[in-house]
């Protein structure tokens, strides 16, 4: 063997059990039990004490559309990712310009393949006129399709040339059609483009620039009623269908019921299960983000679906705004960049939560985290679980190691944070990606750039 990983607690797709993993040209090669006799390797990783989950898979990164030094953001902030015990981001197309084209898709795909540490897969961009863009983009390898139902423009242009416009629901449609012709899948901004418009230029019109307006300027009405659109169209087109960052308990409920006639999954983000609107009031501009953080009660409700199996996974929705982006919004919320940096604390801050406080196995968590987004996104060959011939990425936790999330620590140029000050009860101690070890708490850290692969969807088990 190359690595065996003794003496720790691995999490399969079933259960945690004591077992030692055995690594072999990147893959895992034995999962052996604890009175095994062990073959010699290369090295030998002592996880006593530790959790062994499969390395999370972070379905919705913003690493190239939140300011002008992508590369940069990439060198470090996939660093980032190692370190918050995710091997897998998929990148949405948000950049300059935006991977709506073939050309630009393969231009982002070259500038992540020379700067990213973990594994990368890439989302291509719908943009009203690209129909004829979407099967070539798929056949070199676009593992998805991200629509939005909404902009900041009255009508519904992008808001700037990184980003992609509001599709109307013929736009929708047509584009659900090409989708379905390759069974590819279609990733949605759901929330209801007018409602959004008429509360915040009400808001506007009435002075508003306090950071409560934001909330108000989202209502969940607005994220219902998308839902409940996208839902039906889905089930019409039997495309496959993702709704990204749900924020309410009464959106997931819809969705959860539309799996009944529609392909449909989602993810929800650790901002809208552990922050609430009062949490928002006290943060200020870091917690700016769309939708915006929800009332407790909603976000119980939230809970309730992710405990009775309702939410199929986390994501991170990272955007990693510089720190001047973020307070240009102090004296008017509006200002302040749409989007939380979440890639270091996205995963721990779940799992503590989630395992801590409201009873989720770790195989709950190892299902959100990394099992299911691999199943829904074509990753399932290789990324998701501990299993023989899978890709040896993992991640090793400490379950019992808190520390305190200052974003001044962070990697990348978004160097804060809206759990800033909140103390984390796991820490990820080591990752590995496919087998190699890209992060370790206990010893210094250092980019390795380039050294990701670029995935390739190979077949998908639906969630």
């Amino acid at each position: 063997m190359d690595t065996l990983i003794t003496g720790g607690t691995v999490v399969t797709t079933t259960e945690a059990i004591k077992a030692t993993i055995g690594i072999k040209d990147g893959r895992i090669a034995a999962i052996l039990g604890p009175d095994a006799a062990l073959p010699t390797a290369t090295e030998v990783i002592d996880a006593t004490g530790l959790v062994i989950m499969p390395g999370a898979i972070d379905v919705h990164t913003h690493f190239t559309g939140s300011h002008d030094k992508p590369e940069e953001e990439l060198i470090g902030g996939t660093l980032g990712a190692a370190i918050g015990g995710i091997t897998t981001v998929v990148e949405m197309p948000h950049s300059g310009p935006p991977a709506t084209t073939l050309d630009a898709f393969l231009w982002k795909k070259a500038l992540l393949s020379r700067s990213s540490t973990v594994d990368f897969a890439l989302w291509g961009g719908l943009d009203g006129k690209n129909l004829g863009e979407l099967a070539k983009m798929d056949a070199e390898g676009a593992i998805a399709f991200k629509a939005f139902l909404c902009s900041a423009d009255p009508q519904g242009a992008a808001t700037d040339e990184k980003g992609l416009p509001r599709l109307d629901d013929d736009g929708l449609l047509r584009a659900m059609k090409e989708i379905r012709s390759f069974d590819g899948l279609i990733g949605i901004h759901s929330e209801n483009h007018d409602i959004l418009i008429g509360a915040g230029q009400e808001l506007r019109k009435a002075g508003r620039h306090d950071v409560r307006a934001h909330a108000e300027s989202g209502p969940e009405v607005a994220e219902i009623e998308a839902v409940a659109r996208v839902a039906t169209l889905a089930g019409e087109t039997g495309v496959r269908c993702h709704v990204v960052h749900v924020s309410s308990g009464k959106a997931a409920k819809i969705l959860f019921e539309a799996k009944k006639n529609a392909r449909v999954t989602l993810e929800t983000c650790p901002h809208y299960l552990i922050l609430d609107e009062d949490d928002l009031v006290r943060i200020g501009p870091n917690a700016r983000c769309g939708p915006p953080l929800r009332p407790r009660p909603v976000i119980e409700a939230l809970w309730d679906g992710v405990k009775a199996g309702e939410v199929d996974m986390l994501a991170s929705d990272h955007c990693p705004y510089m720190p001047e982006q973020k307070a240009a919004g102090a004296t008017s919320i509006w200002e302040a960049g749409m989007g939380l940096a979440g890639i270091e604390t996205s995963v721990p801050m779940f799992m503590a939560a989630g395992l801590k406080d409201r009873g989720l196995s770790l195989v709950d968590l190892a299902r959100m985290s990394a099992t299911a987004p691999a199943g829904v996104f074509g990753l399932s060959h290789r990324k998701g679980r501990i299993g023989i011939g899978m890709d040896a990425d993992l991640a090793l936790y400490d379950m019992d190691r808190p520390w305190t999330v200052e974003g001044g620590n962070f990697q990348g140029y978004a160097k804060w944070s809206a759990f800033e000050g909140m103390t984390c009860g796991v820490t990820v101690m080591r990752t590995l990606v496919r087998g190699e070890t890209v992060h370790e708490a206990r010893k210094a850290c250092c980019p390795r750039p380039g050294f990701g692969q670029f995935l390739r969807r190979g077949g998908f088990h639906g969630a």
